[in-house]
């Protein structure tokens, strides 16, 4: 989507930028919600909660990088294990590969999980 040019003032600007903010967040799109609230805080830095909230979607963009790349990990260990005891076909490397990326989502999340309760 090309950018779009703002208008109006400086407040009705910030309203629209945190409105789709919100909604980029409700959506799991943080990459969008962060790149709006920048915007906000570059421009009008003390517009509601805009820096607590691009705080928020900053660790929540991480983690859900974090738990992508440990899927690619499991999905990538699994496969090699199949090629170690020399699996038949395709078909197994495809479903190891499901398999490996569903357990290095679970990894993620419980070592997410003790990180989060250490924090507190």
């Amino acid at each position: 989507m090309p950018k779009q040019i703002l208008t109006g003032t400086l407040e009705e600007q910030c309203e629209f930028l945190y409105n789709l903010a919100l909604e980029k967040m409700a959506e799991g799109n943080y990459t969008g919600a962060q790149h709006a609230l920048a915007e906000i805080v570059k421009h009008k830095p003390d517009y509601r909660d805009a820096r607590k909230l691009l705080a928020e979607v900053k660790e929540r963009k991480s983690e859900q990088t974090f738990l992508l790349l440990m899927s690619a990990f499991g999905a990538a260990a699994f496969v090699a294990v199949g090629s170690i005891i020399g699996v038949p076909n395709d078909l197994v490397y495809l479903a190891l590969m499901v398999l490996g990326a569903l357990a290095g989502y679970g990894c993620g999340n419980l070592v997410r999980s003790f990180r989060t309760r250490r924090v507190q």
